[in-house]
């Protein structure tokens, strides 16, 4: 959903804030939405492209001019499209225990969408969780703020890295990033850290599972329940029908290893999408400093004057034989890495 660009043919005016009303209720392609206001007709034709997305079990690349609401509009496709689904299979499940009878007079179950199509293969777990990535932390801020002015409270987690989330004051203080990690590390091992041995404890209470929080709400809670937040998030997640992340913990495979992210049968909204390729080369790329490059060239001339060395010294009783000397050179990096 790339943002900021003007797509030709597509146009919208007026003041978004100005059509503030009480939420309103549409019908977009057999599933209602619950909207903060009065759509503009663009704003339905979003919707309507993200809710034909999610039917169909397709990828979709959604463009907007800046200022229509893509963010609110996606947000409550998805959700009310996850909704129907969850109503849907709730509907078929009680019609199957009535022997196929109709559940309302004068609806039919094949009114309540695809997921009502087979009452044998419709299962809870078929509900597909939302994750939701942006570039950054700030932005993700924005869009949970977005969250909060709609109808939906789904149950929310926002996964974010130590450095941000972290709250104990020993580990905090370090500069490095890896001795943060391996230090907070050596406490949860040993359960020397207060913080974490509460996360079990604290992370059924209300105020994490039934609240929209962002980064700076999970630390601010964390602190106040004395409980921590790194690892709060993480056990939220496994119960979370929304998930927001940053980029990076997708894009990663190492991230979404430690995170144990399973892409598989989840709905994936990219916002600003526009930023995904400069994320997926800074991932994918590295830093090579002249500090490297000089002790690259320091480790070969090692290894090419050990040669010569060997090379002399079997010259002394054989006569030099190219062939030998280039076959010395032959060495893998891992071995020129430990030279």
């Amino acid at each position: 959903q790339p943002g900021g660009r003007f797509s030709p043919g597509l146009a919208c005016g007026g003041s978004i804030a100005g059509a503030l009303t009480k939420m309103t209720k549409i019908q977009l392609d057999g599933i209602t939405i619950d909207f903060p206001f009065i759509p503009y007709k663009c704003q339905e034709d979003y919707m309507l492209k993200v809710i034909e997305c999610l039917q169909k079990k397709v990828n979709g690349i959604l463009e907007s001019p800046t200022g229509t609401g893509k963010t609110l509009c996606l947000l409550c496709a998805a959700l009310a499209w996850r909704e129907h689904l969850r109503d849907s299979i709730s509907a078929n499940k009680i019609s199957h225990q009535l022997n196929g009878e109709e559940l309302f007079d004068g609806r039919s179950l094949s009114s309540w969408g695809n997921a009502s199509v087979g009452a044998d293969s419709a299962r809870y777990s078929d509900i597909p969780k939302i994750i939701y990535a942006s570039r950054t932390h700030s932005q993700l801020s924005q869009v949970i703020n977005e969250l909060r002015t709609t109808a939906y409270r789904p149950k929310v987690c926002v996964l974010g890295s130590r450095e941000q989330l972290c709250i104990h004051p020993e580990v905090m203080k370090q500069e490095s990033n890896h001795v943060k990690i391996h230090m907070c590390r050596a406490k949860t091992s040993t359960r020397t850290c207060h913080f974490y041995n509460n996360v079990e404890e604290k992370s059924t209470e209300k105020e994490f599972t039934q609240s929209i929080l962002d980064v700076e709400d999970l630390v601010k809670s964390g602190r106040k329940h004395r409980v921590c937040p790194y690892y709060l998030s993480r056990s939220l997640k496994q119960n979370a029908e929304i998930i927001f992340m940053p980029y990076n913990y997708l894009l990663d495979p190492k991230s979404r290893k430690t995170h144990n992210l399973d892409l598989r049968g989840t709905i994936v909204i990219f916002d600003e999408a526009h930023n995904v390729e400069k994320m997926c080369e800074e991932s994918a790329s590295f830093d090579l400093t002249p500090y490297d490059l000089a002790s690259g060239i320091d480790a070969v001339n090692q290894v090419l004057e050990n040669e010569a060395k060997m090379v002399k010294h079997n010259d002394d009783s054989t006569d030099f034989n190219f062939e030998s000397f280039n076959s010395g050179l032959k060495m893998d990096l891992s071995d020129l890495a430990k030279i």
